[in-house]
């Protein structure tokens, strides 16, 4: 085969797969309007059935093939709650306005808050016992990531009695001991959550996070969850993004934590370069480790890079908007993802029961709205408006020059 007709060849390659990211077109906000439309498909039953206090009601408490019965089957509709809400606020905190896009943030702010409002209102149906499971401070800690990312339009949206009794249940959530893992990331969130929200901190508590995960570091941009390494997608879930804010905050009142906070951006830098090769031409990416069924959720660090205007040197908006376009769109468009009421299935790709954790539960599952992080980057953004340009995958296997992958140093 000529030098031509290769080149012909991966040129044909490419465009079929970018046109198949976009539906059929390759405009940027064609992309924007899909992100925003999926995101919202998620997230829709979620905040408008809490709005209504009716979620305990309505959402489906699935749960694993292998799984054995749970004893918090009566308030596992909170797990979809934080998660859903970290996810969306990036994009709730650009605030309404006259666009059709503007008007939809209008309404799920208003939304939002209806339904934080009801999750603390102990004469609400869907109200959160902050006594009945542990789980109350992972849903603490989500929620508080998303409150952080959207203070003006969450947070100060909310009535003076719904902050107060927020406050006072992410307090009751001291009395819940976090495993010596990502768990104490769950622990420090909520106490920066109080620090930031007006209340005061167990700093002891967010310093044993701190110290903790800065001896599991395992080199070139992951942490062990624990001692341990683990073949899986924590880094993303919860270990990066965590670890970051709470560093974040930290270095606000504690100027000697700035030199961790640095190193942390450089990990945090590293990771989503790693992240962005991981996405095959296709948009599927390596299934490995647990909590599979979190599916876009294990692209968070490479999402919050763009959102933060901290995507690597050697990688162009467009190709990360390309490469995860290309991402979301073999999640969500798969046959069975969504139930025939628009909720989330237990799965990867489609509805996979099997690939369950024995700790998980539908509403668990909504942590993937954390993969649509970049929507809180305005339209006008470079991220949304770079032409599409071929990610390190399809340069990779269509023939292109790419540039060789580097590890850093500790």
């Amino acid at each position: 085969m000529t030098h031509q007709l290769i080149k012909f060849v991966s040129v044909l390659f490419f465009s079929f797969i970018v046109v198949s990211t976009v539906q059929g077109q390759n405009s940027s906000q064609n992309d924007r309007g899909y992100w925003i439309h999926t995101l919202l498909k998620i997230a829709d039953p979620v905040l408008s059935n809490l709005s209504k206090d009716q979620l305990k009601k309505n959402i489906p408490v699935g749960r694993s093939s292998s799984a054995k019965a749970s004893s918090r089957e009566f308030v596992t509709h909170m797990e979809s709650v934080g998660r859903t809400i970290a996810g969306i606020a990036p994009w709730l905190e650009l605030g309404p306005d006259k666009t059709a896009e503007g008007k939809l943030r209008k309404k799920y702010i208003k939304m939002t808050c209806k339904a934080l409002e009801n999750s603390v209102d102990p004469r609400a149906d869907d109200y959160f016992n902050s006594t009945a499971t542990r789980q109350i401070l992972v849903n603490s800690a989500f929620l508080i990531q998303g409150l952080l990312q959207a203070p003006t339009q969450l947070w100060e949206n909310l009535d003076v009695k719904t902050q107060q009794r927020l406050i006072e249940q992410w307090k009751s959530t001291r009395t819940m001991k976090p495993g010596n893992n990502n768990w104490l990331l769950f622990s420090a969130m909520v106490e920066c959550g109080l620090k930031s929200f007006g209340s005061e901190w167990n700093f002891g508590v967010v310093k044993k996070a701190i110290s903790s995960h800065e001896q599991w570091y395992k080199g070139d941009g992951i942490y062990g969850d624990g001692e341990n390494f683990h073949l899986d997608y924590y880094n993303s879930y919860v270990i990066h993004p965590m670890l970051l804010q709470v560093l974040e905050v930290v270095a606000e009142h504690d100027s000697s934590y700035r030199e961790f906070l640095d190193k942390e951006w450089g990990r945090f830098v590293r990771y989503a370069e790693i992240q962005e090769r991981m996405i095959a031409p296709d948009g599927s990416y390596p299934v490995l480790g647990r909590s599979v069924s979190y599916r876009s959720a294990a692209f968070q660090v490479l999402g919050a890079s763009a959102l933060f205007h901290k995507l690597p040197s050697g990688l162009k908006a467009g190709q990360v908007r390309g490469a995860m376009t290309a991402m979301l769109k073999r999640l969500f468009e798969q046959s069975g993802t969504f139930d025939k009421n628009g909720w989330l299935t237990i799965g990867v790709c489609g509805e996979q029961p099997e690939l369950g954790d024995s700790y998980l539960s539908t509403p668990c599952v909504y942590l993937c709205s954390l993969g649509f992080l970049p929507l809180g980057l305005p339209a006008t953004d470079a991220f949304w408006t770079d032409p599409l340009a071929p990610w390190t995958s399809v340069k990779a296997f269509s023939g292109e020059e790419f540039p060789i992958d580097k590890f850093i140093k500790p």
